[in-house]
């Protein structure tokens, strides 16, 4: 098994998200210099082209990450609001 396919498995079959809150924060902290279009774009294109590297189909991982939403966003936590404030707020408003 290469090491690309042993992450996609961990991929497929984790489902825990606490741990993903801070770095997608962070991921979203280290954009912000980029015009709001482009930090989407690069975003979405990051998020393809690493699933396509790994074996993963960038529509399933879509589709699995809109379902653990709801679990990112768990009792207690900020993250995942500040990414939708900052998406809400900060991009229209640039």
């Amino acid at each position: 098994m290469t090491s690309l396919s042993s992450i996609a498995d961990r991929v497929r079959i984790d489902s825990t998200v606490s741990q993903l809150r801070e770095p997608a924060f962070e991921l979203i902290r280290r954009n912000e210099r980029l015009n709001p279009s482009d930090q989407v774009r690069a975003l979405l294109l990051t998020t393809v082209v690493v699933c396509q590297a790994c074996g993963l189909d960038p529509h399933e991982e879509v589709e699995r990450t809109k379902r653990m939403v709801d679990q990112a966003e768990g009792p207690f936590t900020y993250h995942v609001q500040a990414i939708r404030d900052y998406a809400a707020n900060e991009l229209n408003g640039k």
